[in-house]
């Protein structure tokens, strides 16, 4: 498994659709301060972006897709000038006033937020995918489309294979971005040839007896080369990253999975399973027995 799959498939993605409507006349919809990953899909129509980062409103047409990975402030309204404090946001139509209208799809994405991901850590406040393919990788048109259909068909089984085309829709907006970022952080060590060999070697097997030394070899770098290259790009030294990543999959075992404490700590390449537990306490605030029985503060 390549490394952003094993990634993905590490945050236990879930994804709803909570609104689907068309409105008109003045209006606003604001879903931010719910504490998760948000996405707003334009399926006809225009309209404006607001956000209090942003000194100048962003203009959003027809198929043009918004991600929030942090839950950052947001307003999508009909006009350039943004509402009021006081404005309603959120209210349905009822009684649509005349013209054009826009319809919005809008859903949450949820994940395993207990355990450390590099790669949602790295991705902006805000990812826009516009709809005119830009990017050396084109954003799939279809799949907006085939989304749109199967909310508005409202057919028998529409409800799993709307979640389901919204995951692979958050998904494909995190392969564009990185695909147009490329040059970003840990993004640019995926991309890089010497790193990705390093990730890679991590992601797959986070039992092994890795090394500074071991690291660099497989880099084919010297170690101080290596560890100052890692570093500067990932954002933590090699050591580190490798143990919070196997304190990740170690949670994720606990969650999804009936092994004991001592199997979990040697899959993840602690020979001790004393060492393992003070490990993992250090990473999540909680023991191994409170993560395996699921009821520690934030476990899915």
């Amino acid at each position: 498994m390549d490394v952003l799959s094993e990634i993905l498939q590490s945050l236990h993605l879930k994804a709803t659709v909570f609104l689907h409507a068309c409105f008109r006349g003045d209006w606003a919809v604001d879903t931010s301060g719910e504490r998760r990953a948000t996405f707003h899909l334009v399926a006809r129509g225009g309209c404006w972006l607001h956000m209090p980062a942003s000194e100048e409103p962003i203009a959003l047409a027809g198929d043009d897709l918004i991600v929030f990975p942090h839950d950052s402030r947001h307003t999508i309204t009909n006009s350039q000038i943004p509402p009021a404090d006081d404005f309603p946001r959120n209210r349905l139509p009822d009684d649509p006033a005349p013209g054009p209208g826009v319809t919005l799809i809008c859903g949450y994405i949820d994940f395993d937020r207990a355990s450390w991901n590099p790669l949602i850590d790295s991705l902006p406040d805000l990812m826009v995918i516009r709809n005119d393919g830009s990017g050396p990788v084109p954003f799939s048109h279809s799949l907006r489309h085939l989304l749109i259909h199967e909310i508005e068909a409202a057919q028998l089984g529409s409800t799993l294979v709307i979640d389901k085309l919204s995951e692979i829709l958050f998904i494909n907006a995190i392969r564009h971005h990185l695909e147009t970022n490329k040059e970003l952080g840990f993004i640019a060590a995926l991309a890089d040839e010497k790193l990705g060999k390093v990730l890679s070697g991590i992601h797959e097997s986070p039992e092994r007896n890795w090394s500074v030394e071991r690291l660099a070899q497989l880099a084919g770098m010297s170690r101080s080369a290596f560890s100052a290259r890692f570093t500067q790009m990932v954002g933590v030294s090699p050591m580190h990253y490798l143990s919070r990543w196997r304190m990740s999959k170690a949670h994720e075992r606990f969650l999804s999975g009936s092994d004991s404490v001592a199997q979990v700590a040697e899959r993840s390449g602690y020979q001790s399973e004393a060492a393992f537990a003070k490990a993992f306490k250090k990473e999540f605030g909680y023991g191994p027995g409170a993560a395996r029985r699921g009821k520690a503060a934030g476990t899915r």
